[in-house]
């Protein structure tokens, strides 16, 4: 190990600690100071957004004083990022024009359809227009922000500092509405992780044993297949039944689902490993098992991309489906409060921030699969032109 790797290593198990001991040092900051406005009575923290912002800049202080001049790269990135967002959306508008003019026509479409649709009978609009659901519907997502207190054993934390609980009582505020998505998404969050970590983990280690063992792969593959063809939506409340709605039952479920998209694009994944990878491994000596650890797995992982892409998807459709189905917090939970109270306006909002989540995370797992397949050579050539392709088709 070079002394390079010694000081990363080092730099990064020091921030861990750092990261641990940020709470103790908080609560142990003098009262006098200005921006301390919290107070910690007999294991009660009364949480504050000063207390929020001192704990930030605590946590960011380690890579700012040994990692100086990699953090100012990186302010200084963002900055240029940041001043040259306009230039780059006009280059893209102008770019693909169409892209941007598609999205202007549904936004616009909707609108329209909110002034054309009959009302109803029903309290809210069946297609509520942008002023509907940006305003006061927005806003009343903030009743939802109904979290007194957090109780992790060591400590309790009040929350109620922090913006006004409008079910006790309190007025509408965008920091309550802020907060009330902030709780329910890290609770989506927790359980979709949990779920696609076991799931992918269960997938690959599944799809890369079967074809090792040819014996494994003939006794496993009629039972496998049955569980493949279960309905995951009819296996949603029979697990609920089973495990209840907790977060082992939703991490089974959601497991499950991605399970079922994983082992069997594994398997087509090694199969479609170039042979010429095996004969030249095992012409210079490689053992069965050398060539398969070496060769064929790394060989299949350019293949699983849209695999697992495919399983992200799934698994957040999922995990939306089982919190609708039984469960007191979550996005899901949202949707079906608004589904009870046919509030397509507030359908219309839990929609497009799971669509951005869901966007989010695909563009994480695109960028992290682009390192890991670095290795593969790339295309120089240009891309193909498909107006010559059609066009030499249709001349024939």
């Amino acid at each position: 190990m070079n002394h390079s790797a010694i000081v990363r290593g080092l730099f990064w198990i020091g921030w861990l600690i750092w990261a641990v001991l940020t709470p103790w040092l908080l609560l142990r900051l003098p009262e006098s100071l200005p921006l301390v406005t919290w107070t910690h009575v007999e294991g009660v923290i009364s949480v504050t957004w000063s207390l929020v912002f001192s704990g930030f800049v605590l946590f960011w202080a380690w890579p700012v004083a040994f990692r100086t001049a990699q953090v100012r790269d990186v302010l200084f990135k963002a900055g240029r990022g940041i001043a040259a967002g306009p230039a780059l959306l006009w280059a893209g508008m102008r770019r693909s024009p169409l892209f941007f003019v598609s999205w202007a026509v549904l936004v616009l479409a909707w609108q329209v359809a909110s002034y054309v649709v009959p009302p109803g009978t029903l309290e809210h609009p069946l297609v509520p227009g942008w002023d509907y659901v940006i305003g006061d519907t927005l806003l009343g997502m903030s009743r939802y922000w109904t979290v007194r207190m957090l109780d992790f054993g060591f400590a309790i934390f009040n929350l109620e500092g922090l913006a006004p609980l409008p079910i006790a009582g309190g007025e509408a505020t965008w920091p309550a509405v802020l907060l009330a998505f902030a709780y329910h998404s890290g609770a989506t969050l927790t359980r979709l992780l949990s779920g696609m970590v076991v799931g992918m983990t269960l997938g690959l280690l599944t799809g890369l044993a079967l074809p090792f063992w040819p014996a494994v792969r003939k006794t496993a593959w009629a039972p496998m297949n049955f569980l493949r063809m279960i309905p995951l939506l009819v296996a949603a409340p029979w697990l609920q039944i089973v495990l209840g709605s907790t977060l082992f039952g939703i991490t089974v479920y959601v497991a499950f689902g991605v399970w079922t998209i994983l082992v069997v694009a594994t398997m087509n994944a090694v199969a479609n490993v170039p042979d010429r990878y095996i004969e030249s491994s095992r012409t210079l000596g490689a053992s069965r098992l050398h060539t398969y650890y070496r060769v064929i797995v790394p060989g299949s992982i350019p293949e699983l991309r849209t695999a697992l892409l495919l399983a992200i998807g799934g698994s957040w459709s999922l995990v939306i489906v089982a919190e609708f189905l039984g469960f007191s917090e979550g996005l899901g939970y949202l949707a079906d409060s608004a589904v009870q109270e046919t509030n397509t306006a507030r359908l219309l909002i839990v929609a497009i921030v799971v669509a951005l989540y869901s966007l989010t995370t695909f563009f994480l797992l695109n960028e992290g699969f682009k390192k890991v397949i670095s290795w593969m050579p790339q295309r120089t050539t240009s891309k193909t032109d498909i107006r010559k392709v059609a066009g030499a088709a249709g001349g024939a």
